[in-house]
């Protein structure tokens, strides 16, 4: 795979194959669902590389995280024959909004007012209530479900991570001023990747990869202990789409630290302990389906990676998945092994009828046609799963305590800090009363 082999010998223990590779995630960011290239574990499931290095050692990288000094230059990525749909994305007028959805199209006057009406209620509960609060509150939680308005999304996703406790004045700044290492060179090489079909982000010489650089190597100097892993572009880039850098980066410190805590270090040793769960819950709910994968050589860690660690950015039509950020922000990572089971809940008869082999199966979950992944259906299937956290964490003891070779003697404290993020519900705030209505 061009441009990864050159960066394998920053950490030399890392050279044997393995399934837990994540190398290919930045290989093909394409949403388009009519696309026949995939990356390289779509055809081989046991790839020839390892994840990319995440330990910040060296000295030696390319950039710091001083901002640069050339002007910024207008994208020359989008022709005329393109377009940029509402959230951003470039588009071909021959297939506009095919693969992101769109939700202003044909807003009725009712619609328009049950909008403002959330829309108001969110301005009031993030200026007057705090996190831990609000995340007691059944009638929230059905507010969350149904979509946060775009309008103060940004704000809510802050609100409920608890981003601004993290905040120290002049801490990024400071970052940045940092000398260069050696993971800077790592994080260059996927800058241009992380979203090559978005406005923001087309253009080398455009604030919008400025400020993905400096937040990656902010981050990687904040947690040196992780420092970078492929996926976190992801994760910032659609941060970044939502709001300023600063902001960016706390969040980004909250999300890791509080949601998704031990996925992205030098073991992915989370990601690897919830294959293990999500292959016992599969036995629980899809049993046809789990047989019919094991059968084909199908392990999860084969396709939740790309969903993990991107957290779904890669999988849904983009509409779906700020919906199911909204939620993961107010319920925890649970949503993840919901999502996941939600997913193959909808994909099953397709897998099960018309993907014979290995190859097919894993093409198609990774690249699963995003009609079939509206954010109505796919948040509807997901909740209507009965998925306990008890389950949970009892398959995650499970999988460190079992004989399975790729999650024996495996951290599962990660796994149960992340899932305290989100509590259980209980009504009762005056001030929320009638916000569970779907509009």
């Amino acid at each position: 795979m061009p441009g990864i082999d050159d960066t394998l010998s920053i950490n030399s223990e890392r050279k044997d194959e393995d399934i837990f590779d994540t190398s290919a995630l930045n290989e093909d960011y394409s949403d388009d669902t009519t696309h026949t290239t995939h990356p390289s574990p779509v055809i081989h499931p046991a790839p020839t590389t390892r994840p990319v290095p995440t330990k910040n050692t060296g000295e030696n990288g390319e950039h710091s995280g001083t901002p640069l000094k050339n002007p910024i230059k207008p994208s020359s990525s989008v022709t005329k024959s393109d377009s940029v749909d509402e959230y951003g994305f470039i588009v071909d007028n021959a297939n506009q909004r095919a693969n992101h959805g769109s939700m202003r199209s044909d807003i009725s006057p009712k619609s328009m007012k049950a909008y403002r009406e959330r829309e108001a209620k969110w301005l009031s509960i993030v200026g007057k209530l705090d996190a831990g609060t609000a995340k007691k509150d059944a009638k929230l939680k059905k507010l969350v479900r149904s979509g946060i308005p775009a309008s103060v999304r940004a704000r809510a996703w802050q609100f409920l991570a608890g981003s601004m406790d993290y905040k120290k004045k002049g801490y990024y700044e400071a970052l940045g001023k940092k000398k260069p290492t050696e993971i800077d060179s790592v994080i260059e090489r996927d800058i241009a990747r992380c979203y090559p079909d978005h406005s923001q982000f087309n253009d080398a010489n455009g604030q919008g990869q400025l400020d993905l650089r400096n937040i990656l190597k902010a981050y990687s100097r904040h947690n040196p202990q992780v420092g970078y892993c492929q996926g976190m572009g992801r994760l910032a880039g659609c941060m970044l789409m939502h709001m300023p850098a600063e902001d960016t980066f706390y969040l980004m410190v909250a999300t890791l630290d509080r949601y998704m805590n031990g996925y992205f270090t030098p073991t992915l040793s989370q990601l690897r302990i919830d294959a293990y769960i999500i292959g016992q819950l599969l036995h629980d709910h899809l049993p046809k389906l789990a047989q019919h994968l094991e059968a084909n050589d199908i392990m999860p860690i084969m396709y939740i990676a790309q969903w993990f660690l991107t957290a779904f950015t890669m999988a849904l039509p983009w509409q779906s998945v700020l919906r199911v950020w909204d939620v993961f922000y107010f319920e925890g990572v649970k949503v993840f092994y919901r999502i996941s089971l939600a997913i193959l809940e909808i994909s099953k008869d397709y897998l099960l009828n018309s993907c014979p082999t290995n190859s097919e199966l894993l093409a198609f979950l990774l690249h699963i046609p995003h009609k079939s992944l509206g954010p109505d259906l796919l948040l509807d299937t997901a909740f209507r799963i009965k998925l306990s956290k008890t389950d949970i964490k009892k398959y995650a003891k499970k999988a460190s305590t079992s004989n399975d070779a790729t999650t024996m003697g495996l951290p599962f404290e990660h796994g149960i800090k992340n899932l305290m993020v989100g509590e259980s519900h209980t009504s009762g705030l005056s001030g929320l009363k009638g916000l569970g209505k779907h509009k």
